[in-house]
């Protein structure tokens, strides 16, 4: 029988332990979230806007400036799997996430180069783009499943609401730093070279990025799958019969065809019909940012108290909001048209933090352990092959209708009508999957 002396040793034993958990798990979460901005201020200061404005710097038409967005995606779909097979022949999938990190600074620092191609400066800019976007997709594949594999399922709605509050400022001060320094660039040559240093800074930051994964601790599993090329098809058959991982892909794909349809649409409406400046460009995603950070604790309490699964409707439910604040705001005068689109944009972001902070959330919830990064990676091809094609058929229906104010008007009605039906989508899978664990 053990005596006082003993007893007592063993409790300050184990409240050390658990103060050390804690302080391990409160560290690891400040490291995500300290990653989380870095990613940010390089996903702000290479963005779809600033990529379309190069393009369009260096004479693209609409369709290669469908081509920036859909492009990288083909490329996103080619790498994916073997990333993914490679990533779960890993112990630590960490060392996929620096991998895919030191292709991307690589192929970001090509990029900044490309104008002094000649000829052939835009072809080089598509390509090595969608290069980089194929890095950057392999990025976060494996950061999902490394994410998971270091964070319990009970920890994770802290650890990604934390990391998204904390992207807030950077998603706030990096799109008006670059908006303004362009806009304040006189000549196209100089905004050419501006666009160059984007890319070059970004190369840099993403080296301090892979100096914060490598403090995070943990990761490391004892689950080594030893899948190949060969066994791809029978991973493939096993992962088509989850019901709830295959119901899941099929809800998000439709959800994501919706959202995608319009990512190079809603630049051209934007600039063509808006008349918006660089400058103002960035207002538009400052404002976004700021109604995210300002409603993120909320839908953060909401997961907790209904789970990830009820509150990604209302999400979807404010997507729909988005066509209607184009449609309205190009009716109206061009003076007046930017502002009110400022106003309505803004106020659609309402609850648009749950795309990014339940979407990751209800992918892990259903997806199975064995060969977890593989399929992640077969989600991704997913997702990515919707949003290889999506934006041209946006810009496609755009052209066929006319190219006008009429064509966009009634091409933003069918994506406003697509979202609809995606919003029903997540309030069925909500309502079939009711009785099961919210966590």
């Amino acid at each position: 029988m053990k005596n006082k002396k003993e007893i007592f040793k063993e409790y300050i034993r184990r409240v050390y332990i658990k103060i050390k958990n804690i302080w391990w798990l409160d560290r690891n979460m400040y490291l995500f979230a300290l990653e989380g901005m870095l990613i940010t201020i390089i996903n702000n200061i290479v963005s779809i806007n600033n990529n379309n404005l190069f393009a369009t710097r260096m004479e693209a038409n609409n369709f290669e400036l469908s081509l920036v967005t859909s492009l990288p995606q083909f490329v996103g779909m080619l790498v994916l799997i073997p990333g993914g097979i490679l990533s779960d022949r890993m112990a630590n999938k960490r060392k996929m996430v620096v991998a895919s990190l030191i292709s991307l600074s690589s192929l970001y620092v090509v990029i900044g180069f490309t104008p002094m191609f000649g000829q052939f400066r835009l072809i080089a800019f598509i390509c090595f783009l969608a290069l980089s976007v194929g890095s950057l997709t392999v990025y976060n594949a494996s950061w999902q499943a490394y994410f998971s594999d270091v964070v319990s399922i009970e920890e994770r709605n802290r650890v990604f609401t934390l990391r998204t509050k904390g992207t807030f400022l950077f998603n706030t001060v990096t799109p008006l730093v670059t908006g303004a320094l362009l806009a304040n660039t006189a000549l196209n040559s100089e905004k050419i070279r501006m666009h160059q240093m984007f890319f070059w800074c970004a190369a840099l930051l993403i080296f301090v990025q892979i100096f914060v994964l490598m403090k995070i601790s943990g990761g490391s599993s004892h689950r080594v799958a030893t899948i190949g090329f060969r066994e791809l098809k029978s991973a493939a058959v096993d992962l088509v019969h989850n019901k709830k991982l295959m119901g899941f892909i099929g809800v998000a794909l439709f959800f994501y065809m919706s959202w995608q349809s319009d990512w190079t649409l809603y630049y051209i409406g934007q600039v063509e019909y808006l008349k918006l400046n660089e400058a103002w460009l960035s207002y538009v995603s400052v404002g976004g940012a700021i109604v995210q950070f300002l409603t993120i604790g909320f839908w953060s309490r909401m997961n907790e108290r209904f789970g990830v699964r009820f509150p990604i409707i209302i999400g979807s439910m404010a997507l729909c909001l988005f066509p209607l604040s184009m449609i309205y705001s190009t009716s109206l005068p061009v003076g007046k048209g930017g502002v009110v689109f400022l106003i309505l944009s803004t106020l659609s972001n309402f609850a648009f933090a749950t795309v990014f902070l339940n979407i990751p959330q209800c992918l892990l919830q259903v997806v199975p352990e064995k060969n977890k990064t593989l399929s992640i990676s077969i989600y991704t091809v997913m997702t990515s092959f919707s949003n290889a094609i999506m934006p041209i058929a946006g810009v496609q229906l755009y052209t066929v209708l006319g190219s006008d104010l009429r064509a966009l008007h009634i091409t933003y009605y069918t994506i406003f009508a697509m979202r609809i039906i995606a919003t029903i989508l997540w309030t069925v899978r909500w309502w079939v999957m009711r009785k099961e664990p919210i966590l």
